[in-house]
């Protein structure tokens, strides 16, 4: 059986999928960061392990209430069908 790919290909593809995991995750930071300042979070004077807290609880309750979305699929395509329109986080 021929070998598709070399070490030094997979090694490279790795990378760029960790650059593009860094750049979803500071994307989607900012995001949750701008729904918490709309909520008025940033005005409140409260110590940061008790919003850690709260936060962890609301993920849970919407985890519990939602579970095809709790985690991240980690398998398949993510072309199963045309997406929303800015469902990508794009303006169009």
């Amino acid at each position: 059986m021929a070998r598709v790919k070399t070490r030094a290909t997979l090694l490279l593809e790795i990378e760029e999928a960790t650059k593009r995991l860094k750049a979803y995750d500071k994307a989607e930071a900012e995001r949750i960061g701008n729904l918490a300042l709309k909520a008025g979070l940033a005005s409140i004077s409260i110590p940061e392990e008790v919003l850690v807290r709260a936060l962890e609880e609301l993920a849970a309750r919407f985890q519990a209430e939602y579970p095809a979305v709790a985690e991240p699929k980690t398998k398949g395509r993510r072309s199963a069908g045309p997406a929303q329109a800015g469902a990508d986080g794009q303006a169009e």
